[in-house]
């Protein structure tokens, strides 16, 4: 039996919810699904500043969605988890291992099983895969689009300087197209998501972001967690969830496929 955690439960709760809420309750609602585990270091007053809303615009949110308050909220969001500690004392390194450790647990933990086996059907029925990312998406593609050479899965990965004129010859509605993107929006989406429309393409997002043109376009979305420093404005996320997203549907799909894929307990 599948048992689905306290804050999968509540992210879908406020997703159920989200369209009949005011407009300041629909602001904590969306900073609430796009940062899960900053509400569990945050007083409500800070809460409150971060999202640009009163302490009593929080505290009616909780009522309204059926929280006890503003702590019941916060526990609804936390899970009993081990804390890993790095063996050397350093503020950065234990920013890292934390940020590696959660990026994994929220996205497995927190997976849509529905949406993810809905994936991996579409995965082992497809002809052929196509990734597409740019930046460190397009590395994850990369890297993803190497594991299926090695399983022997027919796939293929465009990179950021995507030809749009030959995306358009590969049209094909026995292939899945599989999108990786922390934003879910932005230049390099326009076109490729224009086509997926017209064509009505098997789309496939693996993303961070509830709300974007991605997750409007897609036919399964997947939400990896991805948490992030940020130098100026540039955002360097940790993309450990990404790569365990992609290396569920690999597998999955391996097994579906009948791959003799062997799992082993080896590490160094």
């Amino acid at each position: 039996m599948n048992v689905l955690s306290d804050v999968y439960l509540s992210i879908e709760h406020i997703k159920a919810q989200y369209d009949s809420l005011s407009r300041q309750h629909r602001v904590i609602a969306r900073y609430l699904l796009e940062n899960p585990s900053a509400v569990l270091h945050m007083g409500i007053d800070e809460f409150a500043h971060t999202v640009g809303v009163s302490r009593a615009t929080v505290f009616r949110f909780c009522k309204e969605l059926g929280f006890g308050g503003y702590s019941d909220l916060q526990r609804s969001f936390s899970a009993l988890r081990p804390v890993v500690q790095p063996p050397v004392a350093s503020p950065q390194l234990e920013w890292v291992t934390k940020a590696m450790y959660d990026s994994i647990y929220y996205t497995l933990h927190n997976l849509d099983p529905v949406a993810f086996r809905q994936a991996v059907a579409l995965m082992a029925k497809a002809k052929r895969l196509y990734w597409y990312g740019a930046g460190e998406s397009g590395m994850m593609g990369e890297i993803a689009n190497h594991r299926c050479w090695h399983l022997g899965i027919d796939s293929y990965v465009f990179r950021e300087t995507l030809d749009v004129a030959n995306f358009s010859m590969l049209r094909d509605q026995n292939s899945v197209f599989i999108f990786l993107s922390v934003s879910g929006s932005g230049p390099y989406l326009v076109k490729p998501l224009e086509l997926v429309r017209q064509e009505k393409l098997t789309c496939i997002a693996i993303t961070s972001h509830h709300f974007s043109p991605l997750v409007e376009a897609a036919t399964v979305v997947l939400r990896a967690a991805s948490p992030r420093s940020k130098v100026g404005t540039s955002i360097i996320p940790v993309k450990a969830g990404f790569e365990a997203i992609v290396n569920a549907l690999l597998y999955e799909t391996a097994k579906e496929r009948g791959i003799p894929l062997q799992l082993t307990t080896e590490m160094f």
